[in-house]
């Protein structure tokens, strides 16, 4: 009995969210193109893709409190 397994796994390319130009200088419109971006889909953030590397951007993160509300990590303490 010979028994055959078959698994396809193409993945369906993907349009990019955004397109990335190389900037030509002023008044030129058209420039030419250098990568493309595509959107997390989890979380915010992009993925792109310039000149074959893969880069990640991601929004700053939010800050704790700022200095001024948080403790003095030497108040109360003397000699």
């Amino acid at each position: 009995m010979t028994t055959t397994t078959e698994t396809t796994t193409t993945k369906a390319k993907q349009a990019p969210d955004f397109y990335i130009f190389e900037n030509q200088g002023e008044g030129q419109k058209n420039g030419k193109p250098a990568g493309a971006a595509f959107v997390h889909k989890k979380g915010k953030g992009f993925t792109i893709l310039i000149g074959g590397k893969r880069y990640a951007a991601f929004p700053p993160k939010a800050k704790s409190a700022p200095a001024a509300e948080q403790p003095a990590a030497t108040e109360g303490k003397g000699a």
